[in-house]
């Protein structure tokens, strides 16, 4: 049986902006085999790469996402409001969205996240540049305090966002990693947490051998769009990506 998947599926939020359709062989147990090299973190607030961020986009995901014109559209909030100096947004969050373990998002977990990501100890390198914006988050940079003053929880599925000037690209900031949801348990628990992330993206972490494999399986509990297959699996480091599609290693490689 042939499957109609999307090449880029892996790269891009599937709720938010469609790809083209490529078609695809499913293998054993419905996965898709390819190409990949291992990511430096998993942590959405301290990956500032892009082979990082292609992992990271299928585990975790935010408020807003790009769509197919690359403009802002809903994501984990399915709506908001902007006020008419046009500085403080309103996020009104979806009711069906849940991490891994089965927990649901509320409008905390987004006020946790980004306090952590501004947080000296975290050593973000972009959360100057995404969240910046924010009335209080340079002085959480600077380990003045630890409460971002521009974010205020309203109830479980709003959150109040304000920013210190009129700025039209401030929602397309918020798509970046920097501004993704991270379940505080999860990083709370210690060492490496994100080797085993407990996201809300449509795949989660099956397993990761450094150097060999790297396995995304399927989340049934995703709010958005369902993947087209059950397991995609990444043979790390593999060899030369043409020669292992053509010998049938990965079943989707890139041609320059």
């Amino acid at each position: 049986v042939v499957l109609v998947c999307s090449l880029l599926v892996l790269y891009l939020p599937i709720g938010c902006q469609p790809a083209p359709e490529v078609e695809v062989t499913p293998t054993e147990e419905n996965t898709l085999n390819l190409y990949g090299i291992d990511p430096w973190t998993l942590d959405p607030a301290v990956s500032g790469e892009m082979t990082s961020h292609e992992y990271i986009m299928q585990l975790f995901s935010g408020l807003v996402c790009l769509d197919d014109n690359l403009e802002p559209a809903p994501d984990i909030a399915q709506e908001w409001q902007v006020s008419d100096d046009g500085r403080t947004y309103t996020f009104y969050l979806r009711h069906d969205v849940k991490f891994h373990n089965d927990r649901e998002v509320k409008a905390e977990d987004f006020k946790y996240s980004w306090e952590r990501a501004c947080n000296p100890d975290t050593r973000s390198l972009t959360a100057d540049t995404y969240l910046g914006d924010i009335v209080g988050v340079r002085e959480v940079l600077a380990g003045k305090t630890k409460e971002i003053s521009g974010v205020r929880v309203i109830d479980d599925y709003a959150l109040e966002v304000t920013i210190d000037a009129p700025k039209s690209y401030f929602l397309s900031k918020l798509t970046y990693p920097t501004a993704f949801v991270v379940d505080r348990a999860n990083v709370e628990s210690g060492g490496e947490w994100w080797r085993q992330p407990n996201g809300t993206g449509p795949f989660k972490l099956r397993q990761w051998d450094e150097e060999s494999l790297l396995v995304l399986e399927k989340n049934d509990l995703y709010y958005g769009e369902l993947a087209k297959v059950k397991f995609v699996t990444f043979q790390l480091w593999g060899g030369v990506p043409m020669n292992m599609y053509e010998t049938g290693e990965i079943d989707v490689t890139g041609v320059s």
